[in-house]
């Protein structure tokens, strides 16, 4: 390989979330030549953060494959990153360099798509924490949501929590009738409400997403208002599935960590449109380094 990487184009998929930076090197033919994973690659924790990383990863990679470090400004990346949604994030990206030969770069969810529709038409929903819809057709890409906790993220798992948080808490104020769920809530905040309150203060959507799974077990143990909750969560996903159809998608696909949870609720109206990823979100990204015409 060391002898051939002066003529063959190598690439590079990029996967930089919240949580992590994942990277995979492909030859022209699609051979997975070594992966590397880092720490978050988000574009709100700065773009100086993110390309460390993206670096650390890379360089795992190629010493996998049987690369020296050099190589990396060869390569030709394609790029999914969290946070690149915002027009401020893309205006600084576009400014920054970088150490590859040819760099493109978008959402993560969009290589999630691309991926997940094997760079055809095709919509994802991503339920996990947050929540949000993504299509491409023909070439445009629609969005749906991931307008934050605050204003939407409908159907996660944050919102699925603090609907659980404030009904436990009707509860206590003999406002809405005792439940098993909301009893089991008030034992995460030792029966308080102020400790639920001070909580709530400084909490994030990650710490009442934290909740969810409480929601779902309960849910399965025939608890009405855990089912209620979880009905109206996935009534949510639905509505954001239904959505992407409506700009065209031919196909959705259910993705996140609230994915297989929230499956078995959906409404029957909506599962002629769901279809299983056929890749994953790097393979996406390695769509999207090819998207240069480099042949």
């Amino acid at each position: 390989m060391n002898g051939q990487q002066d003529k063959e184009p190598i690439f590079l998929g990029i996967d930089g979330g919240g949580s992590g930076c994942r990277v995979r090197l492909s030859d022209r033919t699609g051979t997975i030549l070594g992966e590397g994973t880092a720490g978050p690659a988000n574009t709100l924790l700065g773009l100086p953060q993110v390309f460390d990383q993206i670096t650390i990863a890379t360089q795992v990679a190629l010493s996998q494959a049987g690369l020296v470090p050099d190589v990396m400004g060869t390569l030709h990346a394609g790029a999914g990153l969290a946070g690149l949604s915002l027009a401020r994030e893309r205006a600084k990206l576009a400014t920054f360099g970088h150490p590859f030969a040819t760099f493109v770069a978008e959402t993560d969810a969009h290589i999630a798509c691309l991926g997940a529709h094997a760079g055809g038409n095709g919509g994802i929903v991503i339920a996990g924490t947050g929540s949000c819809g993504l299509a491409l057709v023909d070439g445009r890409e629609h969005t749906v949501s991931g307008w934050g906790f605050a204003l939407s993220d409908q159907g996660s798992g944050a919102a699925l929590g603090r609907a659980a948080l404030r009904r436990a808490l009707s509860e206590q104020d003999g406002i809405k009738p005792s439940s098993p769920l909301g009893r089991r809530i008030l034992q995460c905040f030792d029966h308080s409400p102020e400790a639920m309150f001070l909580w709530a203060e400084g909490a994030s959507p990650g710490d009442y997403a934290r909740h969810a799974p409480l929601v779902f077990e309960q849910a399965q143990a025939q608890d009405d208002t855990a089912i209620a909750l979880v009905r109206q969560t996935a009534i949510e996903v639905a509505e954001l599935i239904e959505a992407l159809a409506a700009k065209g998608a031919p196909e959705i696909t259910l993705v996140g960590g609230l994915a297989g949870s929230i499956d078995p609720w959906l409404p029957d109206r909506v599962r002629p449109l769901l279809a299983p990823a056929k890749f994953d979100a790097l393979h996406g990204a390695l769509v999207l380094a090819r998207s240069g015409n480099i042949t």
